[in-house]
Parts: C-alpha cells; structure tokens; sequence
C-alpha cells in the first residue's frame, strides 16, 4: 500500500516575530514494514539556518531558525511511502511467549539495550496502582503476550471514550485513566502505562492514518489528523504495534513518523519564538492512497 502526506502547519502572530528558532519531527523513516519513497519539506519564509539530524531514538529531525522580521511561518512536508504487512500479522497470538517469561528476559543483561529506557517511566507515562491493577485484568497468570496485549487493546477501545476537547497534551494519565475519556495521544499513553507498570517494554509511535469519509460524503482536504499508537516488544518478532483508538492490531495503513518514550519525545513542531501578542496556529493533514499509475485515490 502507497500514500501520499502533506502536513502544513501555519503560524500568524499578532505582532511580528523578530527571531525563532524550531524543531521539525515530522519526517517518516524507513523501517522494516515502511519504505520513504519520497520527502519534502519547505518552510516560509526561508530560513537562515537549516540542519538535518537524527535524534536518540533515530528519528529525522530539521532545525531551522529565521531571524529576520515576519508575520507568519508555514512549513509544509509532503511524503510519500510505501507500506507492507508487518511479520505480526502471521502469528498466532495464543502461541507467543507467556507475558513474565517477556518481563524476566527484558530485566535481564540478555536483553536488546534499545528496549531498557521504553520498561521505565517518562514524562508522560506515569504509575498507578489502579491503572496496574487494570492492566492484570487482561495480562493473567501465563497468559501469552500478543493474546493478552489484544485483550488489554480491545478493553481500552470499548471502555473509553474518544472525546475531542476532553483533555490537553499535559493532563496527566490518572486523569484521563479516572474519567475514561480522552484522544489518540491519550489512548497511547494510558496503554504504555499498562504495559510498563507490568514491566514490559513498550513505546510511543507518532504518525498518519487515513481517514474514510461516511459512504456518499466526499474526502475532504485537510481533514486528516495526526495520529498515535504504541509498539510493544515481543521477543522473536520485534516491535509489535497495537492501536486502541482504532482497536487495531496495526498492519499496512498506519504511516509511522517517529518513535520515542512518549509524546514529549516525537512534538512535530516546537521552538521559541520572539514576538509580542498572541499567536495563531492552524494544522492541515492531508493523507491520500497512491494508485499503480501514481495518482491518488480521491
């Protein structure tokens, strides 16, 4: 499966800005399931300063700074991928290792380094006995890994609500644990909670879904959004990704931007800016299926 994104995100203060600088995390990498086929990203008015580097978890990231005087800041990154169907979705989950078998080998010095920091709190992952407790109702004495991580995603699905407005990228995962409400950064952070209060590792993945329009209704530009979900470490097959927003157990239609321990470490667009007033930001994602012939399906 080919897609095409276009994400612009588009600043306007109320008085201008003399100087900024900023962080772009909004490149898709490639990775086992995912090939970048292309890539762009432009920014106006043109920067001063312009620098690409990976960060710790190995994500693209463009630092740019302006200083010069303006009014707005566009920037605009169009990519196209390429995605396959992940090892994961082959497997019978019943078959997988018992989940403690998992949390003994990753405490262990057998273990792959890169899996350590992501059994750990973070800044917005946080533990609650309650959330613990919620967790075991799902991951039983024995009970296979992938099995017992479909149950925990199918219980978050039907047992919160998806409630735009509700929360903010700073309510804290008891919050939104409490009143069982909240949106897909919120479902994703609740979930790694539950995974690593058991000891598990498990990590953030930022990035793009598509969404379908009702029957009848055209697909409006634009009205595509960004999207989070988690990856949990099961020996022997990797990186294993589950969505509870959408109750998936993710296959070839989840656009992967960045990986990190949570939110805070995959922002698509942070800095400082020097201006006076407020600031008005408006978001714009756009997330199209390539056709054989490379045109998109509308």
């Amino acid at each position: 499966m080919k897609y095409k994104v276009t994400h612009i995100t588009k600043y306007r203060y109320e008085f201008p800005a003399t100087l900024c600088h900023n962080l772009i995390c909004q490149g898709p990498g490639n990775h086992p399931f995912q090939k970048v086929l292309q890539y762009q990203c432009s920014i106006d008015p043109e920067p001063h300063l312009r620098q690409t580097r990976q960060d710790f978890f190995d994500n693209q990231i463009v630092y740019f700074s302006i200083e010069r005087s303006h009014s707005q800041l566009q920037v605009k990154v169009n990519s196209e991928v390429e995605l396959s169907k992940p090892d994961w979705m082959d497997i019978n989950p019943e078959e997988t290792k018992p989940w403690e078998e998992v949390v003994d080998w990753l405490h262990t010095t057998k273990a792959m380094n890169d899996t350590r920091q992501f059994y750990l709190e973070s800044p917005h992952v946080s533990f609650h006995d309650e959330i613990k407790a919620f967790a075991l109702e799902s991951f039983s004495p024995g009970r296979p890994i992938m099995a017992a991580a479909w149950d925990l995603t199918e219980r978050l699905y039907k047992e919160f609500d998806f409630t735009p407005g509700f929360t903010e990228i700073s309510t804290p995962v008891g919050t939104v644990f409490k009143y069982r409400k909240g949106v897909c950064q919120d479902f994703a952070h609740l979930a790694l909670s539950c995974l690593r209060s058991l000891g598990l590792s498990a990590r953030y993945i930022s990035g793009y879904i598509e969404t379908i329009p009702p029957p009848g209704k055209p697909k409006l530009v634009g009205a595509d959004a960004s999207h989070a979900w988690i990856a949990l470490f099961v020996p022997d097959l990797g990186w294993v990704e589950y969505d509870a927003t959408n109750k998936l157990l993710v296959s070839d239609q989840h656009i992967r931007v960045a990986y990190g321990r949570d939110f805070s470490d995959v922002v698509p667009l942070k800095g400082i800016v020097y201006s006076g007033g407020e600031q008005e930001m408006k978001v714009s994602v756009d997330v199209k299926r390539l056709l054989s012939n490379g045109t998109t399906a509308d």
